[in-house]
Parts: structure tokens; C-alpha cells; sequence
């Protein structure tokens, strides 16, 4: 299984990972200030809407810029939840209402939320360094399984904690937020990485040695996730 980012080292720093970061970082806008704040009412999603929407545009022009034809649908494809309920998300009706109804318990779990956040946050930074320094040594199937691994727990860990602070409800709907921005993301590469097929302990601390369309997304989903959590 091979799916990896060809990344068109002519555009030097511009088709970088970092660039793919900086492309990412205005969906982090929940986060920008020191309060670590989610929006509550339609008055801050209006606030930070035009941010995750030019977010969304830099990251179209990154992978027009950056990518092949091939990688670009590929990682277009991957990216199509996220996308979807960005959008979903700053338009008017049933899922921003419902968005809304539960955003103040998930603000006031805010520290909760981010020791679920840690580990993925540390293994998708080991991605990065890894790349940056060209230490690429591994196998796809190595790789791919630790961030796949990393990210399951990402969102049973949110979801638990969900429920445990809010009630069934709002955990319910956190993971059909989740799973909505992760969908293809797990059905391209991470269907074969569970508990239960062998391969995710939770445990693993090894850093991953290369770097994939997965990653990428990781990345992106790196912004994403904890900005709705509360990070």
C-alpha cells in the first residue's frame, strides 16, 4: 500500500510540511487567543467562519501548487469530510443549531479534551520532524499503522470524555462530528488498524519514519479536531 505526498521540492519551502501547517492554522481560530475558546452562539461562528473558510482556500491552492494530479484527488478525497462540515458548520440550519446546543459543555471540558489531544499531537509532530530532517527509513505499512493507531484513540478517548462530562447526547454527537471529518480517512487506510485486528495497543510510542497522504491529513485534522474540543 503506497500512497505517499509528492511534494515538488522546486517550490522550496512553499510545498513544505510547515507550509501545509501554516495552511491549517487559521481552522486552529477557536485557539489563536490565550482563553483556548470555542464559539457558543452564531455571533462567534460569524467571527471565525471567514478564517476556516480562507483556511480551506489556502489548502486547495497548497495542493494545486504542491501536488500531482494523482495525489491531489487522492488527498481531495481524504479531505472531504473535513471540508464538508466546515462548511456545514458556518451555514444556517439543522447541524450548526444542533452544533450549538452542545458547544457549551463541550467548552467547559476544554482541559479534558486536551490530554486526549497530547499523544496524537506528539506523533503527528514526530511525522513532521522526521520528514524535515530526511529521515525516512521505514515501512508505509509501519507508518501508517502508528498515526491510524493514534488517531483511533484520539477519538474514543474525546468521545469517552464527552460522555462522562455531558451525557450520552453530547457524546453522540461529538462522534458523528468525528467521525463525519474522518470518514475517508479511515475507510482509505485505517480500516485494517484496530484493537481488534492486533496492531492498536494504544501503546505504542514509536516515532512513525516517513511521511504520507495520511500525514498530511493528519496534520490538517491536527487543526481541526482540537479547535472544535477546545485546544
Amino acid at each position: 500500500m503506497h500512497f505517499s505526498v509528492t511534494i515538488r521540492r522546486s517550490q522550496g519551502e512553499q510545498c513544505g510540511q510547515e507550509e501545509l501547517a501554516r495552511c491549517s492554522r487559521p481552522l486552529q481560530v477557536l485557539s489563536s487567543t490565550s482563553d483556548l475558546t470555542i464559539a457558543t452562539n452564531k455571533e462567534e461562528l460569524n467571527e471565525i467562519c471567514p478564517d476556516l473558510y480562507g483556511g480551506l482556500h489556502c489548502i486547495r491552492s497548497y495542493t494545486r501548487r504542491c501536488m500531482s494530479l494523482q495525489h491531489r484527488n487522492h488527498f481531495n478525497k481524504l479531505y472531504h469530510g473535513t471540508n464538508q462540515v466546515i462548511r456545514d458548520l458556518c451555514r444556517e440550519g439543522h447541524y450548526q443549531n444542533d452544533y450549538l446546543r452542545h458547544a457549551p459543555c463541550l467548552r467547559m471540558v476544554k482541559p479534558d479534551y486536551e490530554i486526549c489531544a497530547k499523544k496524537y499531537q506528539d506523533t503527528i509532530s514526530r511525522v513532521t520532524q522526521m520528514e524535515h530532517r530526511g529521515m525516512a527509513n521505514g515501512t508505509d505499512d509501519d507508518t501508517v499503522g502508528i498515526v491510524c493507531c493514534s488517531f483511533r484513540e484520539y477519538l474514543d478517548c474525546s468521545e469517552r470524555t464527552a460522555r462522562r462530562i455531558c451525557g450520552e447526547e453530547t457524546a453522540a454527537f461529538l462522534r458523528r462530528f468525528l467521525d463525519k471529518m474522518a470518514d475517508s480517512l479511515i475507510r482509505e487506510h485505517c480500516e485494517d488498524y484496530t484493537i481488534t485486528s492486533g496492531w492498536c495497543s494504544y501503546e505504542t510510542s514509536a516515532a512513525p519514519q516517513s511521511t504520507h497522504a495520511v500525514t498530511a491529513l493528519g496534520i490538517i485534522l491536527l487543526s481541526t479536531f482540537p479547535w472544535m474540543l477546545g485546544r
